[in-house]
């Protein structure tokens, strides 16, 4: 295969590689990874966190203003729940909310009251997923990816969100798979015979790899210009790739699923099982609900609590979720109350729902008044405030995170400091 067919099919799979500003090495294949995972979930437009996590009801047919078309005294609490603030959850005419928060409620923790200080979307979901409002910042799944496994072929895949690497790693974005698995295997006639001779036989493979390998470090040598060095190992990686890309193939299903979010989750799941990633951006759209807010919320949130539990089975029947840990965010928040279209506009205060390995389940942090206005915590208790206190923010959280994964003194991480100071216990 030459590089103009290569690249075609790349561009068919929907295969995007790029490359980080380091330097292409050409150390020996990389261990396989066996640590953490972290999957970092993106509810894109901005969710309403009353429609599910942080509700607030309806005082009835005299309200005048109601936050929601629900009545307050509908509002659901999690069996089991043990928390000093009780988990509920916003009643939906589908059931969702109730099945997700009844089955992961010993899993999941809960963070309400989350102010992105923004309404805009570019800079929520950048903050959301960096931890800062500055822009061309290290996203978490690009810090946690190049910390603990800068070499790994597909460190960090992303589906969309926030991806920017800023240098740190390679950001893979993948797409179809029937054209990776070509790719994976370009000196077959046909992937689904790998066991029919080739092009070439091993020995020459071996040879032309070997050759293409030492021509590209004998010209990087030669370059001063870091873009040109990136665009170099860009092209080099692509190339290259085959072999991590048969890693991929050997653990990816049959038959894919057909819901997009579920799909992500098992490509996602199949790359860490080869031990060739460290961190996923998932994704899934349609928050951005400025009409018809409630049927549009609910059907997106089943979706996605159905992506979530797909997952979270998964990597409990693969041995993965012993290591997993999964973020899911949004862009902000939706306005209290509805405007003229039944839809809601945009809104700095959101939440986060946080599960896995290190996180404490049954747990919520994070307090609003009834009109959805953030309380500020106890820093020390993490209780509400009436006075005084902190007012959470992404920045907290990232902070949070980059202690779990142990990079909160890595000098990678360090290039990219949060804004907040202080270091709240969220994980205890």
């Amino acid at each position: 295969m030459d590089r103009r067919d290569f690249l075609k099919i790349t561009s068919a799979a929907g295969l995007g590689i790029a490359a980080s500003s380091i330097p292409f090495s050409n150390d020996a294949e990389a261990a396989a990874y066996e640590g953490k995972f972290y999957i970092l979930i993106h509810a894109g437009g901005g969710w309403d966190v009353t429609s599910f996590c942080d509700p607030k009801g309806s005082k009835g047919e005299s309200d005048p203003d109601p936050m929601n078309n629900y009545l307050a005294t509908d509002i659901g609490t999690a069996v089991g729940s043990t928390s000093k603030l009780p988990m509920q959850y916003a009643p939906d005419p589908n059931g969702a909310n109730k099945a997700f928060f009844d089955k992961y409620v010993n899993d999941l923790m809960v963070l309400n009251a989350v102010d992105t200080s923004t309404n805009s979307h570019d800079v929520g979901t950048r903050v959301t997923w960096a931890g800062t409002l500055a822009e061309n910042k290290a996203s978490f799944g690009a810090l946690v990816a190049a910390a603990s496994g800068g070499a790994l072929p597909m460190a960090y895949i992303s589906y969309g969100g926030y991806d920017t690497t800023a240098g740190t790693v390679a950001v893979t974005r993948v797409g179809n798979v029937d054209a990776i698995r070509r790719i994976a295997f370009p000196n077959v006639i046909d992937p689904g015979n790998q066991n029919q001779a080739g092009y070439f036989t091993d020995e020459t493979a071996a040879r032309l790899a070997e050759t293409r390998t030492a021509r590209h470090m004998a010209y990087a040598e030669k370059q001063n210009l870091p873009r040109i060095q990136q665009s170099m190992g860009m092209l080099f990686t692509a190339r290259s790739g085959q072999n991590e890309l048969k890693k991929l193939t050997e653990f990816l299903p049959a038959q894919l699923e057909q819901g997009n979010l579920r799909r992500q989750a098992q490509i996602a799941l199949a790359a860490y099982r080869a031990g060739i990633c460290v961190s996923a951006n998932l994704g899934i759209g349609g928050f951005d609900t400025h009409g018809n807010n409630d049927q549009q919320q609910f059907n997106q949130l089943a979706q996605l609590w159905d992506g979530i539990d797909y997952l979270v089975t998964e990597a409990k029947a693969t041995g993965v979720w012993e290591k997993m840990v999964i973020v899911v965010g949004s862009d902000f928040g939706r306005t209290p109350g509805y405007n003229s279209g039944n839809g809601k506009d945009h809104w700095s205060i959101t939440s986060m729902l946080l599960m896995g390995a290190g996180i404490p389940g049954n747990t919520v942090i994070g307090k609003t008044t009834e009109r959805h206005n953030p309380m500020n915590l106890d820093p020390k208790t993490l209780e509400p405030v009436e006075g005084g206190g902190v007012r959470l923010k992404p920045g907290h959280v990232h902070r949070a995170l980059r202690r779990l994964a142990g990079i909160d003194q890595n000098e990678i991480a360090a290039r990219f400091p949060i804004k907040e100071k202080e270091e709240l216990p969220l994980f205890g």
